[in-house]
């Protein structure tokens, strides 16, 4: 403990020298990613944005999966060991309890813009920055994904009946409301589904078209779902606090630039991804499964619904507006 607050206390002036010199010279961050190609277009065309129109005067470094565990990031980018990552919720939903609404499953948020209009909206929102500042962070911006869809071996689970046993890897809400059809979570890493659906550790695995098609699990695969309409695992571009204010207004309004560049770039990339992986679908001859909307509507009502309303619950209970928060997102239009 008292080293993790010598530690702190370093980088803490570290962070502070660096902004009173901000206007004086160049500002350097370094940014903590991992995952697939298509997830860390975010944070990488963030960066080039800025590094190409802050006329020199910052250069944003970026770490592909070096910097800090994935579930450390929050705690690092907290005490200034570096100044951006990617901060998945439901890694620590304890952390930032009330934003992990975008975590819950089978919500009606149609696209990625639709998403993204929710997530910006919610940074701004009074009670959501509190969460963030309690680790002396603030949220850049989002890190949008479509809709995950589930990729698997035997035989293709075509009621939510033919779920019940299976052992899946599925982050977040959904995970919660598949349970409630008899699947068994198992807690494994993306670098670990390929070995996992091989060896039978599990049966399938849930994520992002591009991140299936990226880990390659069609190669040990038998079937995949599309329009399952799940929702996504809710990530955030994080950046310290610290680092942030320091920052002359200039630099600010460049980092305010570069998230709209971002958000497109980040969506095409996920479309593209998607496409390009589906020729090699298909030549590994994978069954593909079109989910009805009568068996979304079913999950929507059956397992989403008490998902949400345990979330509700939980945030209630702590004094935190989670019934606000879920009638926001709900209600967005």
């Amino acid at each position: 403990m008292w080293n993790r607050r010598i530690m702190k206390y370093v980088a803490g002036l570290a962070v502070g020298l660096a902004a009173q010199g901000a206007m004086a010279q160049d500002v350097k961050w370094d940014l903590a990613l991992f995952g697939s190609p298509a997830f860390r277009v975010a944070g990488e065309a963030f960066a080039d944005y800025v590094n190409q129109n802050s006329d020199g005067k910052m250069e944003i470094v970026v770490h592909n999966g070096t910097l800090s565990p994935s579930r450390e990031i929050l705690d690092n980018v907290s005490i200034g060991a570096f100044q951006l990552g990617y901060v998945i919720s439901s890694y620590h939903p304890g952390k930032n309890p009330l934003i992990s609404v975008l975590d819950l499953p089978f919500l009606p948020i149609d696209s990625m813009e639709a998403r993204m209009e929710i997530s910006e909206a919610l940074y701004k929102n009074e009670m959501v920055l509190k969460e963030f500042a309690k680790w002396n962070s603030m949220p850049m911006m989002g890190v949008v994904m479509p809709h995950y869809e589930i990729m698997g071996k035997g035989d293709v689970p075509k009621t939510l009946e033919d779920f019940d046993g299976l052992r899946i890897k599925a982050t977040s809400g959904m995970g919660d409301a598949l349970a409630r059809f008899g699947v068994s979570l198992v807690p494994l890493s993306g670098s670990e589904q390929y070995n996992g659906l091989q060896t039978g550790v599990i049966d399938a695995a849930a994520a992002t078209p591009s991140g299936l098609g990226g880990a390659k699990l069609y190669e040990v695969a038998d079937w995949y779902t599309v329009g399952m309409s799940t929702g996504s695992a809710n990530v955030t571009l994080v950046v310290n606090a610290d680092a942030y204010q320091g920052l002359p207004e200039e630099l600010k309004a460049v980092l305010d630039d570069a998230k709209a560049h971002a958000y497109a770039e980040t969506i095409k990339a996920q479309n593209g991804a998607a496409e390009s992986y589906q020729p090699a679908i298909e030549a590994a001859g994978l069954t593909r499964f079109e989910v009805p909307k009568e068996m979304v509507d079913k999950l929507r009502a059956e397992a989403a619904k008490p998902v949400w309303d345990a979330y509700v619950e939980d945030m209630e209970s702590k004094g935190l507006p989670g019934q606000e928060l879920l009638d926001f997102v709900l209600n967005w239009k």
